[in-house]
């Protein structure tokens, strides 16, 4: 028991450390909240979204889990935990959903479980097509959203709304990083024995976002592209209704993803400067980190079964 709860709030830390970059970045880079009160809102939202929140994303990651012991979901827990801090380290906004899954594959292939390749399939399918439609839909939301704001009389009553609506976007990704992301960290736990661990999980999580996320949410706030509140706003909320979309259909995708692909398609879109070789590097740890996740479970299972 101890064992699974350790490595649960671990990996609820390590999406603290990382995913909550991807909720909040934009509104710390763009200058619309600081860094203490995007703390405070991702502790706040994402319990709820834990809390209340119905997603069949920790349903999706659960299956995938069968036929394992509490201290082999331990091991995958740990194990994908570590490529995301080490990712964290580095400042990388990467997957914490592609790290658990590519640990789940490989405990399955240790203890010579069947792997479910279909699920498997439309999972990856879906991390490909999320930050493209992320893209898309923050372009859209940029042209719809952009006239409305000519029409509001008053710097200060623009100024005043455009904070707004950064907030409420922050904190519907906030939501959805509860739903989603913290969704399969409940439920690999639930399959670990631990019962009702959704609120000290997201509380562990917040204290991740806390301890350990400032150079992630800077890289996603800062050095992908420019932001201003208008860009935020409408790159966030269609990142939001990417992941949204996803957790309708079950499929486990990454905020990281959504977010670092509406950041970038819009600035695209904008004409403005995108770091390319940034870009490049965020997309190589998309494939390290889930092959990382995967063989340290590999051979950690191995370890264990051979009385180690």
């Amino acid at each position: 028991m101890m064992e699974a709860l350790s490595a649960a709030f671990f990996m609820a830390w390590a999406v603290g450390a990382n995913d909550s970059a991807k909720a909040v970045g934009t509104a710390v880079g763009s200058g619309v909240i600081g860094f203490k009160r995007a703390v405070l809102l991702i502790a706040v939202f994402t319990t709820i979204g834990a809390v209340i929140g119905h997603s069949a994303v920790s349903g999706t990651v659960t299956k995938l889990a069968d036929g394992m012991t509490p201290i082999q979901i331990s091991l995958v827990l740990f194990s994908a935990a570590s490529a995301v801090t080490l990712a964290s380290l580095w400042g990388r906004p990467i997957s914490t959903t592609q790290s658990i899954i590519g640990a789940l594959v490989g405990s399955s292939l240790a203890l010579g479980l069947p792997v479910d390749w279909a699920t498997i399939a439309r999972i990856v399918s879906a991390w490909v097509l999320s930050p493209v439609l992320a893209a898309f839909l923050a372009i859209g939301v940029y042209k719809l959203y952009k006239p409305l704001l000519g029409r509001i009389k008053g710097l200060k009553n623009l100024e005043l709304t455009q904070k707004w609506l950064v907030f409420l976007a922050s904190a519907y990704s906030a939501f959805n990083l509860g739903t989603n992301e913290l969704g399969n960290v409940i439920g690999l736990s639930q399959s670990a024995s631990l019962s009702n661990p959704n609120v000290f999980i997201a509380l562990t999580m917040a204290f991740g976002t806390l301890t350990f996320s400032r150079e992630v949410m800077m890289t996603i706030g800062k050095n992908i592209s420019p932001l201003g509140p208008t860009s935020a706003f409408s790159s966030q909320f269609g990142a939001a209704i990417a992941v949204s979309s996803a957790n309708l259909l079950g499929l486990p995708v990454s905020s990281g993803q959504a977010i670092v692909g509406a950041i970038s398609g819009l600035g695209l879109y904008k004409g403005e400067r995108v770091n390319k070789s940034l870009l490049l590097d965020i997309v190589k740890s998309w494939i390290r980190a889930p092959l990382f996740a995967g063989v340290l479970t590999f051979f950690l299972i191995k370890l264990f079964s051979a009385g180690f």
